[in-house]
């Protein structure tokens, strides 16, 4: 059911339908409607774990670190470049470390030391951690996390398609993007 769209009579004040014609109660001619805002669709719409987001709409990115966190904004003007960063997951590693350390210097863990280095291992191999990069006018860099997600997954296919278009609409607005090879696109 479509919402009912109200204007406010400008000589008497009353809410009504909107409509062209006149008021029903003092019968002044009733304003226009007021129309939504085409631009206020968004240009980028990357979507990460627990509630993280990151939201183009207008001359604006806003970033969101989780569902209940308050926004963070930045205007494109005040924005050099970007870029989708895919960061192999450094606690992989971290556990092959470890388990490498166990394995050496307890021997009697060498079982437990193996499982670990296989996990981590997986870890590495299967999971990526996906942050947008953004670099203000000024030099200042920031990462705006997204979270770890599964290697060929429904989500990451879903960012990564997000990621393209999105890309493409802030190198049409004067962003210098950057794909996942490092090369420059429009805007640069």
């Amino acid at each position: 059911m479509p919402t009912e769209v109200l204007v406010m009579c400008t000589r008497c004040g009353r809410p009504q339908p909107a409509r062209p014609g006149n008021c029903m109660a003092c019968g002044e001619v009733l304003p226009d409607a007021p129309r939504p805002s085409a631009s206020q669709a968004p240009f980028l719409q990357l979507e990460g774990t627990r509630g993280r987001s990151i939201t183009g709409v207008d001359g604006k990115l806003t970033y969101r670190a989780g569902a209940s966190a308050p926004p963070y904004g930045v205007e494109l003007g005040r924005i050099r470049g970007a870029v989708l960063v895919r960061h192999p997951p450094l606690e992989g590693v971290l556990i092959v470390l470890v388990a490498v350390f166990l394995g050496v210097s307890v021997s009697s863990l060498l079982m437990v030391a193996a499982g670990l280095a296989a996990v981590g291992v997986l870890v590495a191999l299967l999971w990526r951690r996906y942050s947008l990069g953004v670099v203000t006018l000024d030099g200042a860099r920031s990462l705006w996390p997204l979270g770890w997600l599964w290697l060929g997954s429904r989500r990451v296919h879903a960012l990564e398609q997000a990621w393209s278009a999105g890309a493409q609409a802030l190198a049409s607005r004067g962003v210098s993007v950057q794909d996942s090879s490092g090369a420059s696109g429009p805007g640069a």
